[in-house]
């Protein structure tokens, strides 16, 4: 048995960090087990898993089962694999995009409402904007600007992924103002779905955006949160009413093509 398997079969309170499968669908209780083993702190990130043989041995189950968890198991960004000597499957540092990529897969899958996709981002936004205003340096207020010379610009081109790409930045970039990674995840996880739903509709773009944001800089600086806060707000409607109205259009163009 190598170092590593050895590893994994180590007393804890004395029972063995994983058991033998148990159920008919094997390669789901592998991943329970060892995303159980990480949550509780047993499993952490550097840490590198058992050869494939090593933990169908330790699991009691066949090789293709193992196959099939690791997969899943790095689908969602839980572990890695490294090629080389000294490559396997490793308990990943913590990846922001997975929460983002989750959510993302909600949405198409209608497993999120635009309704309420809209209304977490106009609370998450007005709070991100009061903490902003306490928070955020003149560098930031900096960035922000820069963006939205850079959006100006961009709005005299026709809409288009690298477009829509940078309009979704402005959300990042203003999180960023708070100095508080979480409310950075959480914001380009919304924005995100927004990002898809923006490339599929393809509406026509805004031609005052940049007029918008800059207003909504202004009152950044001036710290007066409300104002700024109110004027987010009203974009993000009329956003979201464009959007539909856009999804709308193009679901009757392909109901009328096919």
């Amino acid at each position: 048995m190598t170092e590593s398997a050895a590893l994994f079969q180590r007393q804890a309170e004395g029972s063995p960090i994983f058991t033998k499968v148990q159920t008919r669908r094997g390669f789901e209780y592998i991943y329970e087990q060892i995303s159980g083993a990480v949550a509780e702190g047993q499993l952490k990130p550097g840490d590198r898993l058992p050869a494939e043989r090593e933990m169908a041995q330790i699991f009691g189950i066949a090789r293709q089962s193992v196959r099939e968890a690791l997969r899943a198991l790095e689908a969602s960004g839980l572990v890695e694999s490294r090629l080389g000597v000294t490559g396997g499957v490793f308990i990943r540092t913590g990846d922001p995009t997975v929460v983002s990529r989750a959510m993302t897969n909600l949405a198409s899958l209608g497993g999120l409402s635009h309704a309420s996709v809209l209304e977490a981002r106009i609370i998450l936004t007005s709070d991100i904007i009061r903490m902003a205003c306490e928070r955020a340096t003149e560098e930031d207020f900096q960035k922000l600007d820069e963006d939205i010379t850079f959006t100006e610009q961009q709005s005299k081109t026709e809409a288009g992924l690298e477009r829509t790409a940078q309009i979704m930045e402005f959300y990042h970039i203003l999180a960023s103002a708070t100095h508080n990674e979480v409310l950075v995840m959480l914001t380009d996880s919304l924005s995100q779905i927004v990002y898809l739903r923006l490339n599929r509709a393809g509406p026509k773009p805004s031609k005052d955006i940049g007029k918008v944001r800059r207003r909504i800089l202004n009152h950044l600086r001036a710290r007066d949160a409300d104002k700024a806060i109110a004027e987010i707000s009203r974009h993000l409607k009329r956003l979201e009413k464009v959007l539909v109205e856009a999804e709308k259009a193009k679901e009757l163009e392909l109901d009328a093509s096919s």
